[in-house]
């Protein structure tokens, strides 16, 4: 993402995709409940964990697995990946 797209996001011009919360979320670090709450904020879904690609990435915010690493695992199990 670039550096203007987040700033349009943060200054609240931009409405970014699930998705790209998403990444932000990995690339920020955010914990389980941190990224809960910016989808929350955002009036976007939750995370699911009883959903097949929610488990996915919901495993890879807990254990703190980087974003490459989700989208292999997302990919493996025929999920469209993150990024």
């Amino acid at each position: 993402m670039s550096e203007i797209y987040l700033h349009q996001i943060f200054a609240g011009r931009r409405t970014p995709s699930r998705n790209r919360l998403l990444c932000l979320c990995y690339g920020l670090g955010a914990t389980i409940e941190e990224t809960q709450e910016l989808l929350r904020l955002c009036g976007i879904a939750e995370l699911y964990p009883k959903r097949k690609r929610d488990a996915i990435i919901y495993y890879g915010l807990l254990h703190r697995l980087d974003l490459f690493t989700i989208n292999d695992r997302l990919f493996d199990e025929n999920e469209d990946t993150l990024c």
